[in-house]
């Protein structure tokens, strides 16, 4: 039996699940817009087979659409990547350099199902940006390090290199005057977070990490926080810590693998089981490419199974969305695509408008 719940502006009496949702997210940032989920590179070793190769790319793209580590030990997952071919759409051969590299794409919808009925969530292209704030104690001072830094250089490009193999936006401030001026070693190492904050803000930063790193006389010691906020009118807050020791490359690997993890884990949407029905209205849908758009945006939400018109009025139109996911997955996805505005008024009601492309 579909259960409906009714998503209108400016009507907040009638939605208290709903609008208790909106209160633990974000409203006002936006994510990055990630492209090539499906698709995979993998650098030819010599003697590498052609199906190991097809393995490895499978096993990259599960791990990105995923967004967990370890799909790839799931009994379903694992028979699956014994067929590669069943999934892939195209292959191709490049080189670079002296290098080799074999390039594929695969089908979305097939790794899409082959995920949701193996138990895992698909997370969707919008992505949150983060920036790494990085702070140094070493030789009795404390520095601040940024992207082209390269004394530390080890641990930046694993972290960026990582980052982009699990396909989530991660960037180093590039430490010029502005952010000099605005954001200290000391304000990183005792965690001041307010000009921290203000600092991440020309970076576009949905969240934002301290990490402080102090070299020892072996290795190197790293403690980290992540910061996000769930609400635009409530401060950003702690949502992960992590403490490790190591050598530089290890610790940027480590670092760029737990955020992906644990971000995966928070926006990838499951199925739910119960096609539950939602009526979206929105606002400022002013002209035919405008529709057309916005059709093509909801139908591509993984939280949305199918998405039809339900009544035009004006600029507005409603929408009827039949949910793989929760509605509190469909309001994740919305808060993080920027063609779509969600705006409160100081009574708390809320309406959404489109922005288009």
């Amino acid at each position: 039996m579909k259960k409906t719940i009714m998503i209108k502006p400016r009507i907040s009496s009638i939605l208290p699940l709903i609008l208790s949702v909106l209160a633990f997210v974000s409203l006002s940032s936006k994510a990055i817009d990630v492209d090539g989920l499906y698709s995979a590179s993998i650098e030819i070793q010599q003697d590498t087979a052609n199906r190991a190769l097809q393995r490895l790319a499978f096993t990259d793209v599960l791990i990105k659409v995923s967004g967990n580590s370890l799909v790839a030990n799931n009994l379903v997952i694992k028979k699956a990547l014994n067929r590669p071919r069943e999934y892939l759409v195209k292959q191709s051969e490049t080189r670079v350099a002296d290098k080799r590299f074999f390039n594929t794409s695969f089908n979305s919808q097939k790794i899409n199902r082959l995920l949701r009925t193996s138990g895992f969530g698909v997370w969707g292209k919008n992505r949150p940006q983060q920036v790494i704030w990085l702070v140094v104690d070493e030789d009795f001072a404390r520095t601040i390090r940024g992207e082209s830094d390269l004394d530390y250089a080890q641990f930046i490009q694993n972290s960026l290199q990582q980052a982009g193999q699990r396909a989530i936006p991660l960037l180093f401030p590039i430490m010029d005057l502005d952010d000099e001026l605005e954001v200290s070693s000391a304000d990183l190492w005792g965690q001041f977070t307010a000009p921290v904050e203000r600092g991440s803000v020309r970076y576009g930063a949905d969240n934002y990490v301290i990490a402080k790193i102090i070299k020892l006389p072996e290795d190197y010691q790293l403690s980290w926080s992540m910061y996000g906020r769930n609400s635009k009118s409530q401060p950003f807050e702690i949502w992960l810590n992590g403490k490790s020791q190591g050598q530089l490359p290890e610790l940027g690997l480590e670092l760029s693998n737990t955020l992906a993890n644990y971000l995966g884990e928070k926006y990838s949407v499951k199925v739910s089981g119960k096609n539950e029905q939602v009526f979206l209205t929105i606002d400022r849908v002013n002209e035919t490419r405008d529709y057309a758009q916005l059709m093509a945006m909801f139908s591509r939400l993984s939280a949305v199974g199918e998405v039809d018109l339900s009544s035009v009025t004006g600029s507005s139109v409603q929408l009827k969305l039949t949910l793989l996911g929760t509605p509190e997955d469909l309001l994740k996805e919305l808060e993080l695509d920027s063609r779509i505005n969600s705006i409160q008024n100081s009574f708390g009601d809320t309406r959404f408008e489109w922005a288009g492309q």
